[in-house]
């Protein structure tokens, strides 16, 4: 009248016999041996599977956008190679270091503009490696703050675990036995 509920009850007592001839002893991963014949031979000739303990790894690893080490590192060489530029704009004489004012673009202007032979320059080899060293410092500024918007910045957090390195440290499984359903913990302390 019911083939259905029929076809159901009997897949229901197959898989619950199949369960019960393949358990495993409760908080081990070591399968409950197949019951032995009278002569002592294995009846079952499938091997039966074993599981394996889960390897816990206890870093966890992210990466953000901006970059916020390669952001304060260009913003802190920009910024001391600026202001360096900023204050000899202030105190010099001479109308080319007006243009130091300007970041980035400022000392190579400067450098474009400097005239030695209308006002006699002292020191004119070390003015010009300050100028060009003080363009290359704010540049590398800039470029390593616009890295930062496309390059990742990638943490890892460490977890404090107890036990051994090397060793698993808590091991949390689920356990099913013919009366029983529930997890187990395993742990090294």
């Amino acid at each position: 009248m019911y083939p259905h509920l029929l076809c159901s009850g009997a897949a229901c007592c197959a898989l619950l016999t199949l369960n019960a001839a393949a358990q495993q002893q409760p908080g081990t991963n070591v399968p409950t041996p197949m019951p032995n014949n009278s002569d002592g031979a294995i009846t079952a000739t499938q091997s039966t599977p074993m599981l394996e303990e889960p390897v816990i790894d206890p870093r966890t690893y992210s990466s953000s956008l901006p970059n916020t080490p390669l952001l304060v590192t260009g913003l802190v060489v920009l910024g001391a190679s600026y202001g360096a530029s900023a204050i000899v704009a202030g105190v010099s004489d001479r109308g080319s270091d007006e243009k130091l004012y300007y970041p980035v673009v400022g000392p190579w202007l400067s450098l474009d503009d400097r005239d030695c032979s209308a006002s006699p320059c002292s020191n004119k080899t070390l003015h010009t490696t300050l100028l060009v060293g003080s363009g290359i410092v704010q540049g590398l500024g800039v470029l390593s703050m616009a890295m930062s918007l496309f390059i990742p910045q990638k943490t890892t957090q460490e977890w404090y675990l107890i036990g051994d390195a090397d060793e698993p440290h808590l091991l949390l499984a689920p356990l099913a036995g013919s009366d029983e359903l529930g997890a187990v913990a395993l742990g090294r302390f």
